[in-house]
């Protein structure tokens, strides 16, 4: 089971670590659980990340920036500070209409 890419006990700051690549969604784990992900997601403008119907539950978080959170078809804009709970088995979609960050917590429903 891999634990992530971050020690365990150690404090970070991750607007420092967590760079923006041109073109690209960057993502790092921070922890792997078994049913449980934390990841931390660095979005260049334009890019778009979406999942249908996932069995888990993902809590979403803006650290940097401004982003669009669309759950079945409803959007939300979102930014620096904001939070979001997206349903499982629910189709959803992360667009970067700006530059962001944000920290996902994905959590298997049972």
């Amino acid at each position: 089971m891999e634990k992530g890419e971050f020690e365990e006990s150690r404090t970070f700051n991750l607007s420092d670590i967590l760079e923006f690549d041109s073109n690209a969604i960057v993502v790092k784990n921070i922890s792997v659980q078994n049913n449980c992900v934390i990841q931390a997601f660095a979005f260049d403008f334009g890019k778009v990340l979406s999942h249908n119907e996932s069995p888990f539950i993902r809590f979403i978080h803006i650290i940097e920036g401004k982003a669009e959170v669309i759950i079945d078809g409803n959007s939300n804009f979102m930014q620096s500070g904001d939070s979001i709970i997206v349903p499982a088995h629910t189709s959803s979609s992360i667009e970067a209409n700006h530059r962001f960050k944000m920290i996902c917590t994905s959590i298997q429903n049972e």
